[in-house]
């Protein structure tokens, strides 16, 4: 009798051992900021299993890097469970940009493309007296300006792209004229734009005419008189030459 109740004593006593060790609990490892194969190969040596449930895209992270895993790191599980993860996509989803209706705010265009993660900068800024100050009057895409007629189809960008924006300006008072004269016309554009005048008429002389090729300015009306303002939203005409006027410095 007494042999018998040791023998079950035995048995239950190394039963018991055999089962807590058979349950025994793992620790989950990171996989953050890993690739899929270096997951897998770190999932079996802890004798786990990965699984991918969910990619995002995101420019931020290499593609196929891991964001997330569930059970996170350093949960307890049990042998062989599978751990699900979140990877980064390997192609960007493309969006549609919003079209334009003329009378867009930077600001609310700004949010409607930041739900698809796509960033918007203004790329200048241009007087206007007739629309509301931030009204978006073009858009660009990698420097290249997109027509409404573009945008009316259905332009699609990548999720992640920058795009800029020329919106208005509005001003009171008076600017100075500024010099234009041996500047290209990119360079006086440019100096137009940012004193809230706006080029008027571009004429081109004989050599100009037909000709790709960086152009200059050899007169401007009204002409620079040092000290000399113009009402805020003025024009000025440009006459441009393909030769730079041998009196320039």
């Amino acid at each position: 009798m007494l042999l018998t109740i040791l023998g079950l004593l035995f048995l239950v006593h190394f039963g018991m051992k055999w089962y807590t060790q058979h349950g025994k609990s793992l620790q989950v490892p990171s996989f953050a900021n890993m690739t899929l194969d270096e997951a897998q190969q770190k999932a079996s040596n802890h004798k786990l299993t990965v699984i991918v449930n969910d990619s995002i895209w995101t420019d931020k992270y290499p593609p196929g890097t891991i964001l997330k895993q569930s059970p996170e790191a350093l949960a307890s599980v049990k042998k062989n469970r599978s751990v699900y993860l979140t990877i980064t996509k390997f192609q960007a989803e493309e969006a549609i940009l919003p079209k334009l209706a003329g009378n867009d705010n930077f600001d609310y265009y700004k949010k409607r493309l930041a739900l698809d993660n796509i960033t918007l900068k203004v790329r200048k800024k241009q007087f206007s007296n007739k629309l509301q100050d931030n009204t978006i009057l073009s858009i660009y895409v990698d420097g290249e300006k997109i027509s409404n007629s573009a945008l009316n189809k259905g332009y699609k960008v990548k999720k992640g792209t920058e795009v800029e924006a020329v919106i208005t300006t509005r001003g009171a008072g008076s600017a100075a004229i500024p010099d234009l004269k041996c500047k290209t016309l990119e360079e006086a554009e440019f100096l137009v734009n940012g004193t809230k005048l706006s080029v008027g008429s571009i004429f081109k002389d004989g050599t100009a005419e037909g000709y790709d090729g960086t152009l200059y300015v050899w007169k401007q009306e009204p002409r620079f008189i040092e000290g000399n303002t113009l009402k805020v939203g003025s024009s000025i005409d440009i006459h441009v030459t393909r030769r730079r006027p041998s009196n320039c410095r």
